[in-house]
């Protein structure tokens, strides 16, 4: 009778090398960014968008619902740096660049309405800034303020997350909670 064969080896799964280097200039170029606008971040109030995921986010802490929580913040976060970054275009940007990010803007618009169309009841509020950021979005890519379009899109789909049988559960967003630690 011939010996029990050995268990096969598994290999870590590779990823796909095609553009890491476009991938990772584009992650570099977004974070230098982030890091210009933390500059400026003390000097600029909360925009009303921004005050209202925040409310709505600790109401979900409060509730015990932390996924949707955090992705109330995650895109909070994301489009307080939008709005922080401004809707100017940036000087002479790399086409293998553009190219990163038009794949990235569009990777994230595509998957933030896939989510958002899989659910046909949206809390109010949430309809109007996930429009308004989106919206924001497109026109900034389009007018070539890349570092806004990125964290718009990255906000509108963290706000795409956020479950509807929660969202009804929300309030306006008016009410002011702590956020407990």
């Amino acid at each position: 009778m011939p010996p029990p064969k050995k268990a096969a080896k598994k290999v870590a799964a590779k990823h796909a090398h095609h553009d890491d280097a476009g991938k990772d200039m584009r992650r570099a170029y977004e974070h230098l960014g982030r890091v210009g606008i933390l500059h400026s971040l003390l000097e600029k109030a909360a925009t009303r968008d921004i005050a209202d995921l925040t409310r709505l986010a600790e109401q979900e802490l409060a509730s015990g619902h932390m996924k949707d929580a955090a992705d109330l913040l995650r895109a909070a976060e994301h489009l307080s740096f939008g709005a922080l970054n401004g809707p100017h275009g940036e000087k002479k940007v790399d086409v293998k660049l553009v190219d990163a990010i038009t794949q990235e803007f569009g990777h994230k618009i595509d998957k933030a309405e896939e989510h958002w169309s899989e659910e046909n009841d949206h809390h109010a509020r949430l309809e109007e800034i996930y429009s308004k950021a989106t919206e924001l979005a497109q026109e900034a890519f389009h007018s070539g303020a890349y570092r806004q379009a990125l964290e718009l899109a990255r906000g509108v789909e963290a706000l795409a997350h956020v479950r509807v049988h929660k969202a009804r559960q929300l309030g306006t967003g008016a009410e002011q909670h702590k956020l407990n630690a």
